[in-house]
Protein backbone atom coordinates (compact mmCIF):
# COMPACT_ATOMS: atom_id res chain seq x y z
CA UNK A 1 0.00 0.00 0.00
CA UNK A 2 1.18 3.52 -0.72
CA UNK A 3 0.30 6.87 -2.26
CA UNK A 4 -0.24 7.20 -5.98
CA UNK A 5 -1.35 10.04 -8.20
CA UNK A 6 -4.92 9.51 -9.33
CA UNK A 7 -5.28 12.64 -11.49
CA UNK A 8 -3.42 15.85 -12.26
CA UNK A 9 -4.65 19.34 -11.53
CA UNK A 10 -2.27 20.97 -14.00
CA UNK A 11 -3.72 22.60 -17.12
CA UNK A 12 -0.54 24.37 -18.20
CA UNK A 13 2.76 25.55 -16.73
CA UNK A 14 4.48 28.01 -19.06
CA UNK A 15 8.01 29.10 -18.20
CA UNK A 16 8.46 30.72 -21.64
CA UNK A 17 11.54 28.61 -22.34
CA UNK A 18 10.32 26.71 -25.42
CA UNK A 19 11.65 29.24 -27.92
CA UNK A 20 8.22 30.24 -29.23
CA UNK A 21 4.96 31.70 -27.95
CA UNK A 22 2.32 29.02 -27.43
CA UNK A 23 -0.73 29.10 -29.70
CA UNK A 24 -3.05 29.36 -26.67
CA UNK A 25 -2.19 33.05 -26.28
CA UNK A 26 -3.73 36.09 -27.93
CA UNK A 27 -1.64 39.28 -27.88
CA UNK A 28 -3.34 42.65 -28.12
CA UNK A 29 -1.94 44.61 -29.84
CA UNK A 30 -0.05 41.97 -31.80
CA UNK A 31 3.31 43.73 -31.26
CA UNK A 32 2.87 44.32 -27.52
CA UNK A 33 5.43 41.75 -26.44
CA UNK A 34 7.91 39.04 -27.31
CA UNK A 35 10.08 36.34 -25.82
CA UNK A 36 13.45 37.01 -24.26
CA UNK A 37 15.01 33.67 -25.14
CA UNK A 38 18.13 34.33 -23.10
CA UNK A 39 16.23 34.76 -19.85
CA UNK A 40 13.20 32.58 -20.57
CA UNK A 41 10.73 35.43 -20.10
CA UNK A 42 7.81 36.94 -21.97
CA UNK A 43 8.30 40.71 -22.08
CA UNK A 44 5.07 42.73 -22.18
CA UNK A 45 5.65 46.28 -23.44
CA UNK A 46 3.86 49.60 -23.04
CA UNK A 47 2.61 49.84 -26.64
CA UNK A 48 -1.05 50.97 -26.43
CA UNK A 49 -3.44 51.99 -23.64
CA UNK A 50 -4.19 48.29 -23.04
CA UNK A 51 -1.47 45.69 -23.59
CA UNK A 52 -2.75 42.16 -23.12
CA UNK A 53 -1.67 38.53 -23.24
CA UNK A 54 -4.82 36.38 -22.92
CA UNK A 55 -5.94 32.77 -23.21
CA UNK A 56 -9.35 31.09 -23.30
CA UNK A 57 -10.80 29.96 -19.97
CA UNK A 58 -11.34 26.18 -20.15
CA UNK A 59 -14.91 24.93 -20.28
CA UNK A 60 -16.40 22.66 -17.61
CA UNK A 61 -14.01 23.69 -14.84
CA UNK A 62 -15.84 24.90 -11.73
CA UNK A 63 -12.65 26.04 -10.00
CA UNK A 64 -9.39 27.40 -11.43
CA UNK A 65 -6.20 28.89 -10.07
CA UNK A 66 -4.10 31.25 -12.21
CA UNK A 67 -0.68 32.17 -10.82
CA UNK A 68 1.73 34.67 -12.34
CA UNK A 69 5.36 35.36 -11.44
CA UNK A 70 6.84 38.48 -13.02
CA UNK A 71 9.75 40.89 -12.69
CA UNK A 72 7.56 43.95 -12.42
CA UNK A 73 7.38 46.50 -9.60
CA UNK A 74 6.47 49.90 -11.12
CA UNK A 75 8.00 53.07 -9.68
CA UNK A 76 6.05 55.73 -11.63
CA UNK A 77 2.47 56.92 -11.21
CA UNK A 78 0.24 55.51 -13.94
CA UNK A 79 2.42 52.47 -14.58
CA UNK A 80 0.11 49.54 -13.69
CA UNK A 81 -0.07 45.87 -14.58
CA UNK A 82 -1.34 42.52 -13.35
CA UNK A 83 -4.05 39.93 -13.84
CA UNK A 84 -7.08 40.61 -16.03
CA UNK A 85 -10.32 38.60 -16.15
CA UNK A 86 -11.78 39.48 -19.56
CA UNK A 87 -15.39 39.19 -20.65
CA UNK A 88 -15.41 41.54 -23.63
CA UNK A 89 -14.07 44.90 -24.76
CA UNK A 90 -16.10 46.75 -22.15
CA UNK A 91 -16.36 44.32 -19.22
CA UNK A 92 -13.41 43.02 -17.27
CA UNK A 93 -11.91 42.68 -13.78
CA UNK A 94 -8.39 43.99 -13.29
CA UNK A 95 -6.09 43.21 -10.38
CA UNK A 96 -3.17 45.58 -10.93
CA UNK A 97 0.17 46.30 -9.32
CA UNK A 98 0.87 50.02 -9.07
CA UNK A 99 3.69 52.31 -7.94
CA UNK A 100 5.64 51.02 -4.94
CA UNK A 101 8.74 53.02 -4.00
CA UNK A 102 9.50 51.01 -0.87
CA UNK A 103 10.66 47.77 -2.45
CA UNK A 104 11.98 46.21 -5.63
CA UNK A 105 10.98 42.55 -5.69
CA UNK A 106 9.39 40.06 -8.03
CA UNK A 107 5.63 40.27 -8.22
CA UNK A 108 3.49 37.17 -7.66
CA UNK A 109 -0.27 37.27 -8.22
CA UNK A 110 -3.09 34.76 -7.99
CA UNK A 111 -6.65 34.66 -9.25
CA UNK A 112 -8.82 31.90 -7.78
CA UNK A 113 -12.14 31.13 -9.44
CA UNK A 114 -15.00 29.23 -7.85
CA UNK A 115 -18.02 29.26 -10.12
CA UNK A 116 -18.23 32.85 -11.32
CA UNK A 117 -16.56 34.30 -8.23
CA UNK A 118 -12.97 35.53 -8.62
CA UNK A 119 -10.68 36.15 -5.62
CA UNK A 120 -7.31 37.86 -5.94
CA UNK A 121 -4.11 37.43 -3.93
CA UNK A 122 -0.56 38.79 -4.01
CA UNK A 123 2.64 37.53 -2.41
CA UNK A 124 5.10 40.21 -1.37
CA UNK A 125 7.58 37.78 0.12
CA UNK A 126 5.78 36.64 3.26
CA UNK A 127 2.96 34.53 1.87
CA UNK A 128 -0.29 35.13 0.03
CA UNK A 129 -2.40 38.14 1.03
CA UNK A 130 -6.09 38.46 0.15
CA UNK A 131 -6.83 41.69 -1.73
CA UNK A 132 -10.17 41.61 -3.52
CA UNK A 133 -13.06 39.54 -4.84
CA UNK A 134 -15.63 40.08 -7.61
CA UNK A 135 -18.08 38.17 -9.80
CA UNK A 136 -18.02 37.82 -13.57
CA UNK A 137 -18.86 35.32 -16.28
CA UNK A 138 -15.67 35.61 -18.31
CA UNK A 139 -14.27 34.06 -21.48
CA UNK A 140 -10.57 34.91 -21.23
CA UNK A 141 -7.90 35.27 -18.59
CA UNK A 142 -4.39 36.67 -18.65
CA UNK A 143 -2.12 39.61 -17.92
CA UNK A 144 -2.53 43.31 -18.65
CA UNK A 145 -0.05 46.19 -18.78
CA UNK A 146 -1.65 49.64 -18.81
CA UNK A 147 -0.62 52.70 -20.79
CA UNK A 148 1.70 53.75 -23.57
CA UNK A 149 5.45 54.07 -23.09
CA UNK A 150 6.47 57.00 -20.88
CA UNK A 151 9.94 57.62 -19.49
CA UNK A 152 10.31 55.56 -16.33
CA UNK A 153 7.52 53.10 -17.10
CA UNK A 154 8.57 49.51 -16.54
CA UNK A 155 8.16 46.65 -19.00
CA UNK A 156 6.68 43.53 -17.45
CA UNK A 157 9.00 40.52 -17.68
CA UNK A 158 6.82 37.45 -17.04
CA UNK A 159 8.73 34.40 -15.80
CA UNK A 160 5.88 31.98 -15.37
CA UNK A 161 2.14 31.59 -15.84
CA UNK A 162 0.48 28.52 -14.34
CA UNK A 163 -3.14 27.42 -14.67
CA UNK A 164 -4.44 24.54 -12.57
CA UNK A 165 -7.74 23.28 -11.22
CA UNK A 166 -7.52 24.47 -7.62
CA UNK A 167 -5.32 25.99 -4.94
CA UNK A 168 -5.49 22.70 -3.00
CA UNK A 169 -4.47 19.09 -3.56
CA UNK A 170 -6.43 16.15 -2.18
CA UNK A 171 -5.44 12.81 -0.66
CA UNK A 172 -8.21 10.21 -0.49
CA UNK A 173 -9.02 6.63 0.41
CA UNK A 174 -7.71 7.16 3.95
CA UNK A 175 -9.03 5.74 7.23
CA UNK A 176 -10.38 8.09 9.89
CA UNK A 177 -7.63 9.56 12.04
CA UNK A 178 -4.85 9.26 9.45
CA UNK A 179 -2.79 12.46 8.99
CA UNK A 180 -1.24 13.76 5.78
CA UNK A 181 1.74 16.12 5.86
CA UNK A 182 2.99 18.31 3.03
CA UNK A 183 6.73 18.70 3.55
CA UNK A 184 9.50 20.67 1.90
CA UNK A 185 12.29 18.71 0.13
CA UNK A 186 14.17 18.51 3.43
CA UNK A 187 11.25 16.74 5.10
CA UNK A 188 10.06 19.69 7.22
CA UNK A 189 6.26 19.89 7.47
CA UNK A 190 4.63 23.05 6.08
CA UNK A 191 0.99 21.88 6.23
CA UNK A 192 -0.99 18.96 7.60
CA UNK A 193 -4.56 17.68 7.85
CA UNK A 194 -6.18 14.76 9.68
CA UNK A 195 -9.07 12.70 8.30
CA UNK A 196 -12.21 13.58 10.28
CA UNK A 197 -15.04 11.28 11.26
CA UNK A 198 -17.24 10.19 8.32
CA UNK A 199 -14.62 11.47 5.84
CA UNK A 200 -12.19 9.49 3.70
CA UNK A 201 -9.63 12.12 2.75
CA UNK A 202 -8.11 15.56 3.26
CA UNK A 203 -7.21 18.69 1.31
CA UNK A 204 -3.98 20.68 1.67
CA UNK A 205 -3.19 24.17 0.40
CA UNK A 206 -0.37 24.28 -2.15
CA UNK A 207 1.82 27.31 -1.32
CA UNK A 208 3.04 27.95 -4.87
CA UNK A 209 2.62 26.42 -8.31
CA UNK A 210 4.39 24.14 -8.64
CA UNK A 211 5.53 23.26 -5.15
CA UNK A 212 8.45 20.84 -4.98
CA UNK A 213 7.73 18.77 -1.92
CA UNK A 214 6.93 15.49 -0.21
CA UNK A 215 3.62 13.92 0.84
CA UNK A 216 3.70 11.74 3.95
CA UNK A 217 0.90 9.70 5.53
CA UNK A 218 0.84 8.64 9.19
CA UNK A 219 -1.63 6.28 10.86
CA UNK A 220 -3.49 7.02 14.12
CA UNK A 221 -0.54 5.72 16.16
CA UNK A 222 1.88 8.10 14.44
CA UNK A 223 3.55 5.46 12.26
CA UNK A 224 4.69 6.47 8.80
CA UNK A 225 2.73 4.33 6.33
CA UNK A 226 3.64 6.01 3.04
CA UNK A 227 5.84 8.75 1.59
CA UNK A 228 5.87 10.16 -1.94
CA UNK A 229 8.36 12.65 -3.39
CA UNK A 230 10.08 15.02 -3.52
CA UNK A 231 8.37 16.05 -6.77
CA UNK A 232 6.31 18.90 -8.24
CA UNK A 233 2.77 19.27 -6.89
CA UNK A 234 -0.03 21.40 -8.34
CA UNK A 235 -3.41 22.58 -7.09
CA UNK A 236 -6.10 20.12 -8.13
CA UNK A 237 -3.79 17.09 -7.96
CA UNK A 238 -5.58 14.05 -6.53
CA UNK A 239 -3.74 11.29 -4.69
CA UNK A 240 -5.07 8.06 -3.28
CA UNK A 241 -3.77 5.78 -0.56
CA UNK A 242 -3.48 2.33 -2.03
CA UNK A 243 -2.19 1.38 -5.45
CA UNK A 244 -3.57 0.36 -8.81
CA UNK A 245 -0.50 -1.82 -9.23
CA UNK A 246 -0.44 -5.43 -8.15
CA UNK A 247 2.44 -7.53 -6.84
CA UNK A 248 2.32 -11.25 -7.53
CA UNK A 249 4.35 -14.11 -6.10
CA UNK A 250 4.00 -17.54 -7.67
CA UNK A 251 1.11 -16.20 -9.76
CA UNK A 252 -0.94 -14.97 -6.80
CA UNK A 253 -1.37 -11.37 -5.64
CA UNK A 254 0.13 -10.43 -2.29
CA UNK A 255 -2.43 -9.81 0.42
CA UNK A 256 -3.13 -6.05 0.70
CA UNK A 257 -5.21 -6.24 3.89
CA UNK A 258 -3.34 -8.90 5.85
CA UNK A 259 -0.14 -10.94 5.93
CA UNK A 260 1.49 -12.91 3.13
CA UNK A 261 3.64 -15.75 4.49
CA UNK A 262 6.87 -15.92 2.47
CA UNK A 263 8.06 -19.22 3.89
CA UNK A 264 10.74 -20.46 6.25
CA UNK A 265 14.26 -19.07 6.27
CA UNK A 266 16.97 -21.61 5.45
CA UNK A 267 20.69 -20.81 5.48
CA UNK A 268 19.77 -17.45 7.07
CA UNK A 269 18.01 -16.03 4.00
CA UNK A 270 15.02 -16.18 1.64
CA UNK A 271 15.37 -15.02 -1.99
CA UNK A 272 12.06 -14.60 -3.80
CA UNK A 273 11.22 -13.46 -7.34
CA UNK A 274 8.08 -11.32 -7.61
CA UNK A 275 6.29 -9.47 -10.39
CA UNK A 276 4.93 -5.92 -10.41
CA UNK A 277 1.87 -5.69 -12.69
CA UNK A 278 0.00 -2.68 -14.10
CA UNK A 279 -3.61 -3.85 -14.70
CA UNK A 280 -4.71 -0.60 -16.34
CA UNK A 281 -5.54 -0.90 -20.04
CA UNK A 282 -4.69 2.72 -20.86
CA UNK A 283 -2.70 4.35 -18.04
CA UNK A 284 1.07 3.81 -17.61
CA UNK A 285 2.54 3.86 -14.10
CA UNK A 286 5.58 6.14 -13.90
CA UNK A 287 8.22 7.11 -11.35
CA UNK A 288 7.58 3.97 -9.34
CA UNK A 289 9.28 3.76 -5.96
CA UNK A 290 9.07 0.50 -4.07
CA UNK A 291 10.38 0.44 -0.51
CA UNK A 292 10.39 -1.48 2.77
CA UNK A 293 8.74 0.16 5.79
CA UNK A 294 8.59 -0.82 9.44
CA UNK A 295 5.46 -2.64 10.61
CA UNK A 296 4.40 -1.34 14.03
CA UNK A 297 7.48 -1.51 16.29
CA UNK A 298 8.89 -4.68 14.74
CA UNK A 299 12.45 -5.00 13.40
CA UNK A 300 11.72 -7.19 10.36
CA UNK A 301 12.17 -4.34 7.88
CA UNK A 302 15.88 -4.26 8.79
CA UNK A 303 16.35 -7.71 7.23
CA UNK A 304 14.70 -6.97 3.86
CA UNK A 305 16.20 -5.65 0.60
CA UNK A 306 15.04 -5.45 -3.02
CA UNK A 307 16.81 -5.70 -6.35
CA UNK A 308 16.09 -5.73 -10.09
CA UNK A 309 15.83 -8.85 -12.21
CA UNK A 310 18.60 -9.34 -14.78
CA UNK A 311 16.10 -10.28 -17.50
CA UNK A 312 17.03 -13.96 -17.24
CA UNK A 313 15.09 -14.68 -14.03
CA UNK A 314 18.08 -14.06 -11.78
CA UNK A 315 18.68 -11.24 -9.26
CA UNK A 316 21.21 -8.49 -9.82
CA UNK A 317 23.95 -8.16 -7.23
CA UNK A 318 23.02 -4.71 -5.89
CA UNK A 319 20.31 -4.84 -3.21
CA UNK A 320 18.69 -1.93 -1.36
CA UNK A 321 15.58 -1.19 0.76
CA UNK A 322 14.46 1.09 -2.11
CA UNK A 323 13.85 0.05 -5.71
CA UNK A 324 12.84 2.37 -8.56
CA UNK A 325 11.27 1.74 -11.98
CA UNK A 326 10.84 4.45 -14.60
CA UNK A 327 7.62 3.06 -16.05
CA UNK A 328 5.37 0.03 -16.31
CA UNK A 329 3.19 0.36 -19.44
CA UNK A 330 -0.53 -0.42 -19.53
CA UNK A 331 -1.09 -4.16 -18.99
CA UNK A 332 2.67 -4.50 -18.57
CA UNK A 333 4.76 -6.06 -15.83
CA UNK A 334 8.32 -6.12 -14.48
CA UNK A 335 10.08 -8.72 -12.35
CA UNK A 336 12.07 -7.97 -9.22
CA UNK A 337 13.55 -9.83 -6.26
CA UNK A 338 13.05 -9.63 -2.50
CA UNK A 339 15.82 -10.79 -0.20
CA UNK A 340 15.16 -11.47 3.49
CA UNK A 341 18.45 -12.09 5.29
CA UNK A 342 19.13 -12.72 8.99
CA UNK A 343 21.38 -9.89 10.18
CA UNK A 344 21.49 -10.73 13.91
CA UNK A 345 20.38 -13.55 16.20
CA UNK A 346 16.69 -13.62 16.94
CA UNK A 347 14.72 -16.22 18.84
CA UNK A 348 10.94 -16.13 18.72
CA UNK A 349 7.84 -18.00 17.66
CA UNK A 350 6.06 -15.08 15.93
CA UNK A 351 7.04 -14.46 12.26
CA UNK A 352 8.84 -11.21 11.53
CA UNK A 353 6.78 -8.66 9.60
CA UNK A 354 7.38 -5.66 7.33
CA UNK A 355 5.50 -3.50 4.82
CA UNK A 356 6.09 -3.35 1.06
CA UNK A 357 5.29 0.27 0.12
CA UNK A 358 4.62 1.25 -3.51
CA UNK A 359 4.30 4.82 -4.79
CA UNK A 360 3.88 6.03 -8.36
CA UNK A 361 2.35 8.74 -10.52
Amino acid sequence: MGLYKNSSGLLFDDGFDSGSIHARYVLSPANTGDLDAGKGQFVLQHTEDDNLILFDIPDNEFSLLFEVTADYVPTEYGDEGGIVVWKDGESRIEFLESMDTATREYSKWRALRRGNRWTFFADRGSGWELFDTASMVASKLGVALKGRAINGYDSMRIDKMVLCRSDKLSVGNLPEGYTVYLCDPGGHAIASSTVEKNWTGVELNVPEMPYHGILRVYDVAGNLVSSLGAFDLYGGDSYLYGTELKVQWKGKELNVTGDTHLGTMYDNQIMIQMELINPSADKPARQIRMGILQHLDEFGYEWVDLCHDDGLDAPLDHVSPLLEFQEVPPLGSVKFWMKVERKFDHFGIKPISFILDINHV
